[in-house]
């Protein structure tokens, strides 16, 4: 029983951490995701870095996002020039705004897109990772989204 009540508060002070250091994306949406790696987690609630991930493991939280993983709020990312810190699914989640957005008679090419993330504030990408993402969220080419 004692193990139980263990685990549980573990995995209750684990979520609070990640809610306290995620709360923007929680009010404001998927564009504010900071990147969190585990060990700032294990140090704030004091445990190891694998009782974390042992504890997020097949867990979902329910937010105004949909239900999530929990594991999903851990991620790595990169800063942009203001200093602000965004995460690599922040940065997915502006690609695909552009890309829904963009001119349909005129898609954006991979380096057009890196152009428009740098525009918006999302960091200096590489043309590469955006097409590696843009791979990954399984958007075609420019010329296969292009409609006549």
């Amino acid at each position: 029983m004692d193990a139980i009540a263990q685990r549980r508060q573990t995995l209750l002070k684990v979520a609070q951490a990640v809610v306290d250091h995620q709360i923007e994306f929680f009010e404001k949406g998927s564009l504010y995701l900071k990147p969190l790696p585990m060990s700032v987690i294990a140090d704030k609630v004091g445990v190891h870095v694998a009782t974390v991930s042992r504890a997020v493991a097949g867990k979902y939280v329910q937010c105004p996002q949909g239900i999530l993983p929990l594991r999903s709020f851990f991620s790595g990312g990169l800063e942009d020039e203001s200093g602000q810190e965004r995460s690599w699914d922040a940065v997915k989640a502006k690609l695909q705004e552009l890309v829904d957005g963009e001119d349909k008679a005129n898609p954006l090419s991979d380096d057009d897109l890196r152009k428009k993330l740098a525009e918006v504030g999302m960091g200096n990408i590489a043309r590469r990772t955006v097409a590696k993402y843009r791979k990954i969220m399984s958007i075609p080419t420019a010329r296969f989204r292009k409609k006549f």
